[in-house]
């Protein structure tokens, strides 16, 4: 498949040399483990791969890296200082670094990242947990980027995590939110409504929230922001459309970085009824039309 050698060839060329921390393995997939965090996806170089191919894949759904006010508030042809909070892999830093070489970039991750072996001078990569203090003064960045936080925060994090972004970002300079959003109605094909079922209940006992996206203006604004910007855009892999490829193949490859987690749930007691299941559900997912969407909105900080 054309996409995943494109994702293989971007991440051989940024590869991480290690990941630091404790690390749990279950069923062959490494976790992080920090017993602090809800967040329940691996940290190894398989999913690492998926990240960048996520990162494409929501590319193309937004037809860039940014919502198309962001650019009437932050100078990004002239210069400006970007901050990724959760830069997972680093895709939307390096992608952004090679359109806007006139910019500094700085990643901060739960998981302490190392530098990518072809890691621009522009780009400096930390650790950080938003749900403490970030190491940044107050007010240095121009522009802040936080996206896929959902199976990452608890419920009761996701205000402090918001304010800790506004706290970093210049007056008038601008945050953006970006998360996936379950739409409730799975009856289109039983296997499509068992993992979603089997995901909203994993991270209702881990105390997060699902419908997390539509929230996301409102958290802005009590964060003392204004919302400059929504856009929620569907993700429909009915479609034979470049974005729906894209989104396809992340969810074959996140229902293998889910599945440690999720198949004593599901009841699948061994890798060939996960198999089994998997190939099921990706034959049902082009069949569910408006299956999820992605919320995003942007907001200058007061």
């Amino acid at each position: 498949m054309k996409y995943s050698e494109d994702v293989q060839s971007y991440s051989s060329s940024s590869k991480k040399s290690s990941s630091a921390g404790i690390t749990t393995t279950i069923s062959g997939r490494d976790f992080h483990g920090n017993e602090s965090s809800a967040y329940w996806l691996p940290k190894d170089e398989e999913e690492q791969d998926r990240l960048i191919g996520q990162h494409f894949a929501i590319k193309e759904v937004y037809e860039g890296n940014f919502l198309t006010e962001v650019k009437n508030y932050v100078p990004f042809t002239t210069g400006a200082r970007v901050c990724d909070v959760g830069c997972g892999a680093g895709a939307w830093l390096m992608d952004m670094a090679m359109e806007y070489p006139n910019c500094t970039f700085e990643g901060v991750d739960m998981v302490d990242v190392d530098k990518f072996e072809a890691m621009p001078s522009r780009i400096n990569i930390t650790y950080g947990d938003v749900t403490e203090k970030l190491d940044f003064p107050d007010s240095v960045f121009d522009f802040v980027h936080m996206r896929l936080f959902v199976l990452a925060l608890r419920e009761d994090e996701w205000d402090h995590a918001i304010r800790e972004a506004v706290r970093i970002t210049k007056p008038g300079g601008v945050i953006q939110l970006l998360e996936y959003y379950f739409t409730p109605n799975f009856d289109d094909h039983p296997a499509v409504g068992k993992v979603a079922n089997a995901i909203i209940d994993n991270m209702a006992a881990r105390g997060q929230d699902p419908y997390i996206g539509p929230k996301q203006p409102r958290l802005l604004t009590q964060a003392g922001c204004k919302v400059i910007q929504i856009d929620n855009r569907v993700i429909d892999m009915s479609k034979n459309t470049p974005a729906a490829r894209k989104f396809l193949w992340n969810w074959e490859r996140v229902l293998k970085s889910m599945m440690p987690i999720l198949s004593p749930h599901l009841g699948l007691s061994d890798q060939n009824e996960q198999q089994a299941f998997m190939k099921e559900v990706l034959q049902g997912l082009p069949t569910c039309g408006n299956f999820y969407w992605m919320y995003t909105a942007a907001a200058q900080k007061l």
